[in-house]
C-alpha cells in the first residue's frame, strides 16, 4: 500500500455516520435499517461509522432489527429530551443487546446561556455510565467560545458543530465555521459535525440555494488550522469550490498529517452515504475494488 493509499484510508475510514433516520432523507426505520446493513457489507464499509439514533425511536429499532435479522449495530445515541433524558436513554440501550453504544449525542438548550446549558449536559453526562462510549455535547457553532470548550473538554467530553439543516440558518458561514475549528484546533480537542455536509467540496444547493460546507474542505480546514493558518486562510480553504483543487490537496496529505486530521476530526453524521461516496468516487480518492 502506498503512502498515499494509506493516507486516504485513515482520513476516509468511519467518516460517515449513518443519519439516515433524520431530514432531509427522513427515512422510515425499516429502510434506515437495510441502509446500514448494506453500507456495512459494501466496498465502501471502512468508510463507514455508527447507526444515529433518537432516544424516542429505539423501540421502533429493536423492532426492525428483529424484522431484518441484524444481530448487532453500532450505535450513536441522540438525546433530545435535554440532560435529565440522558440517564434513562442510555440505561434504555444497555437493556439490548443488539445494541453497542458507541456515542452519546445531546444539544444543550437554545434558550439558555450557553455555558451553563453546557455546564448542565456535561454533569449529566458525568451521572451517567457511558461505558466507553464517547459524549458529544451539541453547541451552536457561534458560541463555541475558548470557556465552552474547555468546560466541553475539561470533563472528557467532546463538541459536536452544527454544519447545516433545512433552513439557511442553520448553515454557519466560512468565518464562523472557521473561528470554531481553529478554537478546537488550538486547543487539540475531538469534535464531530453534523447536517449539510451532503457532498466533498462546497457547493450551492440547486434545489434551495443553500450554500453547504463540503466535508474535503473540512478536512483540510483543519488541516490548515494544525499547520497554523489563522482564521481567515482557513475560512479561503471552507470557500474553495474548486473540486478538483480541493481532491489533489486532499490527495496530497500525507499518513502523519491525515492521523492528526482524523485525531480531531471524528466524524459527521449524513442522511446519505451514497452521495458522499459517489463524490469520492467522481474525484478518483476512492473506488470500488
Amino acid at each position: 500500500m502506498s503512502s498515499q493509499t494509506a493516507a486516504l484510508d485513515t482520513l476516509l475510514r468511519g467518516l460517515f455516520d449513518d443519519a439516515s433516520l433524520f431530514p432531509p432523507a427522513s427515512l422510515a426505520m425499516p429502510d434506515a435499517v437495510a441502509g446500514y446493513a448494506r453500507h456495512h457489507g459494501a466496498w465502501y464499509q471502512a468508510m463507514t461509522g455508527p447507526f444515529v439514533c433518537p432516544e424516542a425511536r429505539i423501540g421502533d429499532l429493536r423492532i426492525s432489527l428483529t424484522a431484518a435479522n441484524v444481530a448487532e449495530i453500532d450505535l450513536s445515541l441522540v438525546v433530545t429530551g435535554g440532560a435529565e433524558a440522558i440517564d434513562p436513554a442510555v440505561e434504555s440501550v444497555a437493556t439490548e443487546p443488539r445494541l453497542r453504544l458507541r456515542a452519546v449525542e445531546v444539544p444543550v438548550r437554545r434558550d439558555a446561556d450557553p455555558l451553563p446549558a453546557v455546564a448542565e449536559v456535561v454533569d449529566a453526562l458525568d451521572r451517567t455510565l457511558l461505558a466507553g462510549a464517547a459524549g458529544y455535547v451539541e453547541v451552536p457553532v457561534a458560541a463555541l467560545s475558548g470557556e465552552i470548550l474547555d468546560a466541553v473538554a475539561a470533563r472528557g467530553y467532546r463538541p459536536k458543530l452544527r454544519t447545516g439543516g433545512v433552513a439557511a440558518a442553520a448553515f454557519p458561514d466560512e468565518a464562523a465555521l472557521a473561528a470554531a475549528l481553529c478554537a478546537i484546533t488550538d486547543l487539540r480537542v475531538a469534535f464531530k459535525c453534523t447536517a449539510g455536509l451532503h457532498h466533498a467540496v462546497r457547493h450551492a444547493a440547486g434545489d434551495t440555494g443553500f450554500e453547504h460546507h463540503g466535508f474535503l474542505n473540512v478536512l483540510l480546514a483543519v488541516a490548515a488550522a494544525l499547520r497554523g493558518a489563522d482564521p481567515g486562510d482557513v475560512a479561503a480553504v471552507l470557500g474553495d469550490q474548486d473540486a478538483e483543487d480541493v481532491a489533489a490537496q486532499v490527495a496530497g496529505i500525507g499518513p502523519d498529517e491525515a492521523t492528526m486530521v482524523r485525531s480531531l476530526f471524528t466524524s459527521f453524521g449524513t442522511c446519505s452515504t451514497d452521495e458522499p461516496v459517489a463524490d469520492l468516487a467522481a474525484l478518483g480518492l476512492a473506488d470500488d475494488p
